[in-house]
């Protein structure tokens, strides 16, 4: 009796559809390349998702915020950023916002550690202008304040 390997046709033959000598017929679903169009769907749809969630909250409190469209993907008006925060009015210049989120939150937890319960937390890499990270409390105080 013939293995499964002698039965199944040669790739390519007959209908044209693609053949895996052990398993059969490959769905184009599980392809490598239906698998990262995927992922990149997935990770395109939850960058939006947190970016409309920070414009909901910036907006909660009052602020104009307005997400970019094609964020991410294409240089809207001449710049990459996600998010337009309008602290002093829709009509003033707005802050150009980048948004990043991770599952695991990988990075994000050196940071947390290193803020701790300050209110604050600046970064300094040499000859390079410094960072500052604010909990969002703090943020939005700063903002109710300068309106």
């Amino acid at each position: 009796m013939p293995n499964k390997n002698e039965r199944a046709a040669p790739a390519g033959a007959g209908n044209g559809s693609e053949i895996d000598q052990l398993a059969g017929k490959i769905s184009s679903e599980n392809t490598p390349a239906a698998a990262k169009s995927q992922a990149a769907r997935r990770s395109r749809n939850k960058g939006a998702r947190i970016e409309r969630e920070i414009i909901d909250l910036h907006r909660r409190f009052g602020i104009h915020a307005e997400r970019v469209p094609l964020s991410g993907a294409a240089h809207y008006k001449g710049a990459g950023h996600d998010v337009d925060i309008f602290p002093f009015g829709k009509d003033a210049i707005p802050f150009l916002c980048e948004v990043k989120g991770r599952k695991g939150g990988d990075g994000f937890k050196t940071l947390e550690r290193w803020l701790g319960d300050n209110d604050a937390l600046f970064l300094k890499r040499n000859n390079a202008d410094p960072l500052i990270l604010l909990p969002a409390r703090i943020w939005f105080i700063l903002l109710d304040r300068v309106r």
